[in-house]
C-alpha cells in the first residue's frame, strides 16, 4: 500500500475437484531482515566464529574466519574442521570433537584451550578456542571462537628474550663491578669481601691462612721508559702468571696500581713461602721482552683459632698489614725476594 518490497514465502497447492490453485503467502520480511542484521553483527565480531555439526562439518562462518584463515566461505561451508587444522593433530582433533559432543558444554575462552590452527597458505600459528554447544531442534552444533595469539606469543617470546638479556647484563655488571678492567683479576672491592669470608670460613675450622702481597719491583722507571702500554703489558703478564701458578683455592686479586695479593686459604707459614718461591720461579723463568723484572713479596699468616677472644681481634686487617710491613722489608733488603712476617719478628 506504501510502494515498499516485501519479502514473501508462498506455499501453493491444487484443488483436484475444482482445479483451482490455493496459494498462502507468509511475510518474511522482518524475518529477513532480522537474519541480515544477525549477519551483520556476527561479521563485526573481532573474533573468528565457527559453527561445527556432529560430523565435524562447517556450516557457519564470519567474515574474520576468512580473513584469518585466508579462505572465503563458500571454500569453507560443508567442508571438514580439520582443513584448519595441522595434520599432525588430525586424529586428535577429532577425538577430542567427538568426545565434546558426548558431553557438550561451555569451553570458555582462557581455560586452557590454547592449540595450533593453521592457514590457507600452510601457516601454523597459535590460537585460543572458545566452544560453546548450540542446540537447533534434535541437532546439536558447536559454536568455535577463535582467536590469533601470534603477536601474544611474539610478544611473550619477546619478553622472555629481554628478561634473559637483562639476566645477562646485569651478570656482566656484576661481573665488572668485581673485576679489575685491564687484569681481568679480582679488584679491590672483591678482594676485601673475599678476604673477610675466607678469614670467617677458616675461623669456623679453626685452620690457618695466608697472605701474600706481590709488587712490582722498579714498576714506575719501567712505565717511565717504556710507557704506559708497555707497563699495561706488564701487569696482564703478572696477572696471567699468577693465575697459572696459583692453587684452585687461592684467590688472586690486583691490589691497586703494580701490587697484587692472594689469599690462601687452609695454608700455614710453611706452604705459604713455598707457594711463594713458586710464583718467584715463574717470574724468573718468563721472557720478558724490553727487560727482565722481578717482584717483591710479603707474606702473613694467622691461625683464628690460637686467639684467645676472636671477637676482639681483626683478622683480616692483621693480615694485610703484617704482609705489607714484610713486602716493604723484601722492597728495603735487595727486592727481588720472599719475606715473612715472621722474619721480621
Amino acid at each position: 500500500w506504501n510502494g515498499n518490497y516485501r519479502q514473501l514465502l508462498w506455499t501453493a497447492f491444487l484443488e483436484p475437484e475444482t482445479g483451482l490453485l490455493f496459494a498462502i503467502a507468509r511475510d518474511t520480511t522482518e524475518l529477513i531482515v532480522a537474519n541480515q542484521r544477525l549477519q551483520l553483527a556476527i561479521d563485526a565480531s573481532p573474533a573468528a566464529l565457527i559453527m561445527v555439526d556432529q560430523r565435524g562439518l562447517m556450516q557457519f562462518v564470519n567474515r574474520e574466519t576468512e580473513r584469518l584463515f585466508g579462505y572465503s566461505r563458500d571454500l569453507l561451508i560443508g567442508k571438514a574442521i580439520e582443513m584448519l587444522v595441522p595434520a599432525n593433530i588430525h586424529a586428535q582433533h577429532q577425538r577430542d570433537r567427538a568426545a565434546f559432543f558426548q558431553n557438550p558444554g561451555t569451553r570458555s575462552m582462557g581455560a586452557g584451550r590454547q592449540l595450533r590452527a593453521v592457514r590457507r597458505d600452510g601457516i601454523v600459528f597459535p590460537v585460543e578456542i572458545g566452544l560453546n554447544p548450540v542446540q537447533f531442534g534434535d541437532e546439536v552444533y558447536v559454536l568455535s571462537t577463535v582467536i590469533d595469539l601470534t603477536l601474544q606469543k611474539q610478544a611473550e617470546e619477546r619478553m622472555t628474550q629481554l628478561a634473559k638479556e637483562l639476566e645477562e647484563a646485569n651478570a656482566r655488571l656484576a661481573e665488572l663491578a668485581v673485576t679489575d678492567r685491564l687484569t681481568n683479576l679480582l679488584n679491590r672491592r672483591a678482594f676485601d669481601e673475599q678476604l673477610d669470608k675466607q678469614i670467617q670460613l677458616m675461623s669456623r675450622m679453626g685452620r690457618a691462612a695466608s697472605l701474600l702481597m706481590i709488587d712490582i719491583d722498579h714498576f714506575k722507571e719501567h712505565n717511565d721508559q717504556y710507557g704506559h702500554p708497555a707497563g699495561d703489558e706488564v701487569l696482564k703478564i703478572v696477572a696471567s702468571l699468577l693465575r697459572q701458578n696459583a692453587r684452585a683455592t687461592d684467590v688472586v686479586a690486583r691490589y691497586g696500581g703494580e701490587e697484587f695479593t692472594i689469599i690462601m686459604p687452609d695454608t700455614n707459614e710453611a706452604g705459604a713461602l713455598q707457594m711463594a718461591e713458586r710464583f718467584q720461579m715463574a717470574f724468573r723463568a718468563h721472557p720478558w721482552e724490553q727487560v727482565r723484572l722481578t717482584v717483591s713479596m710479603g707474606v702473613s699468616t694467622i691461625l683464628p683459632g690460637e686467639e684467645a677472644d676472636r671477637k676482639t681481634v681483626n683478622y683480616s686487617a692483621k693480615l694485610l698489614a703484617e704482609s705489607d710491613r714484610a713486602l716493604y722489608f723484601s722492597k728495603h733488603n735487595g727486592r727481588d725476594r720472599v719475606t715473612h712476617i715472621s722474619e721480621m719478628q
